[in-house]
Parts: C-alpha cells; structure tokens; sequence
C-alpha cells in the first residue's frame, strides 16, 4: 500500500478507544436502529477525530503519538495535512454510503446539517485554544466554552447523528445530544489531567510536556492559578511560560497543582459532568446500550461495573 491510503492506514490502524463510533452505534441502537446502516457513519466519525490529532500534532509540535511517530513525523508534514484532509471528506462521504444502506434520505439531510454544523464549531473551539495559549487570567466559563467546541462538539454530533439515522424522534436526540456534550467536556476535563495525576501520566496518547511546552493554560493550571497565593501565582506563570527544560516544568506544575488542591477541583468537575451526561440518558427507557452508553462516563479504572440484568 502506498501514497494516501498508506497514510491513512498508519494513522487509523492500530485504532484508538473508538469512543465516538461506539457513540454513534450505541445511540443508533438505542432508539430501534439497524446496525449495519449506521455502520459507515461510525467508520466516517472516525476518521474525521484522526484527521483532527493529524493536525493537532504539526500545531502542537508533538512528535509522537499512541506511542509512536507521528503521522508527521513519520510522512511529512505536508502529507499529514493532505490526508487529514481527505479524512474529514470521508465523514460526509460516508452518509452517501448509509443512504445506500436503506438510510432514508430526509435523515441523511439532517445527519449531514448536523456534521456540518460540527465541524465549524470544532474549528472554532481549535481556534480558540490556541487564542488561550500563554493566558493564565482566563475564566473556567472561558476554559468550558472552548473544550465544548474543540472536543464535545463532536461527541455531541456521533450521538446526535446516531439518533437521526436510527430514526430517533426529536426529545430523545436532543437527550443523546446532552449526553455527548458533557461527556466530551467530562472527557477533555480528564485528558487535561492526564500528564499530572501520578496515577495517569503514562496514558496520553501526546507527550506529557505538550501543554506546557505549547503554553496552553489547561484547566488544572487555571484552577491552580485561582487558588494560588502571589507567589505562588508567580511560580505558575514562569513554570508555563518561562521554564525551559521541559521536565522541571512538567515536575514543578504537579508540584503546585497538589499543593493548590487543583487535582482534586479537577477530577470533582470531571465527575460534576459526568453524572449530567448519566442524567441526561436516565430519562430513556433503560437498555443494553443505555448502560453501555452510561459505562462510558466512567473513569477507566471503573468500567467492570456488570450490566443489568
């Protein structure tokens, strides 16, 4: 295999988690969907979130990812950007593939407003955060605002278009859709806290150093920030803004978010979101895929919780 497929098959294989197709075939099934007819858009939503780290890592100047070179690092810069590309164009290609599924074609249409809709508000969101980048005054309203559309926007839309193509009516689509929303900002909450807490440091698919080395003032800094006396304050600003060697960074801002109690403001705003995303679905009708749907709030170290009977 060469060229762009051969891209595309190091960036997509081996997968990652496959959060957002398991979004959008779980909330299929949830409201009486075929599996085999939504079975393209999951593949689609896919490869759009790959196309999307593609281009994270040439911003962030990440040169590894899941443990291994970055598709960058590995093809080109250039190459990453084109294939990226042609993987966002997938997702819309792939509803053309569920309407030939049986897929009536008035849902096709508001699957496709919807990833439509999504794509703008994740460049948005991207935007955004690089705007953020070196601000450490900023508000968590502000942090919220930016993670919901760099990162729920998207997990939003797989359950929203999962609905759509599984013919669910409008009250339990708008249900799936607050339930990816807070999962994705419950999610990014988690990710942010990754290359701090002892307990997940070697988990990040991105090197642990990448916020601090890209200034990015992720919500354990901010919290630390608001709570932090003037030196303290001080010590935040020069360990993300100033300090050269990556690894004192990375030591010296674990150090102030323990000492703040910022780690546990943190994981108690992942779990806040977490538990509206499991309120959200609460009010359907309880099912296989409602509980896995609910499985998936959860941290990684609790998801052998056994299914209802």
């Amino acid at each position: 295999m060469t060229g762009l497929d051969a891209v595309h098959q190091y960036a997509m294989i081996p997968p990652g988690k496959l959060l957002r197709p398991l979004l959008v075939v779980h909330a299929a099934l949830t409201v009486g969907g075929e599996l085999s007819s939504v079975l393209p858009a999951a593949a689609g939503i896919e490869g759009v979130h790959v196309g999307s780290l593609m281009h994270d890592d040439i911003i962030d100047r990440d040169t590894q990812r899941r443990g291994r070179a970055a598709v960058h690092a590995a093809f080109g810069p250039a190459q990453a950007i084109v294939a990226g590309n042609a993987l966002y164009f997938s997702w819309f290609a792939a509803l053309a593939e569920c309407a030939e599924r049986g897929v009536p074609t008035d849902r096709i249409a508001h699957a496709l407003e919807v990833q439509a809709g999504a794509g703008v508000t994740i460049c948005r969101g991207a935007f955004d955060e690089l705007a953020m980048r070196g601000g450490l005054d900023l508000s968590v309203d502000d942090y919220l605002a930016m993670a919901r559309g760099k990162t729920a926007a998207l997990l939003q839309a797989a359950c929203r278009i999962g609905s759509i193509l599984g013919g669910g009516d409008i009250p339990t689509t708008d249900l799936l859709g607050a339930f990816g929303d807070h999962l994705g900002i419950a999610f990014q909450i988690r990710d942010d806290l990754l290359p701090y807490d002892p307990a997940t440091a070697g988990l990040a698919g991105k090197p642990a150093d990448s916020d601090l080395r890209n200034h990015c003032p992720t919500l354990p800094v901010l919290l630390a920030h608001q709570r932090a006396d003037p030196a303290g304050r001080a010590a935040l600003r020069h360990t993300l803004l100033n300090e050269a060697d990556p690894r004192t960074a990375l030591r010296r801002m674990r150090a102030l978010l323990d000492e703040t109690g910022a780690l546990e403001a943190t994981h108690a705003m992942a779990d806040h979101h977490a538990q509206l995303a499991r309120d959200a679905i609460s009010q359907l009708p309880a099912t296989a895929h409602t509980h896995a749907l609910a499985l998936l709030t959860l941290p990684p170290s609790e998801t052998t919780r056994p299914a209802p009977a």
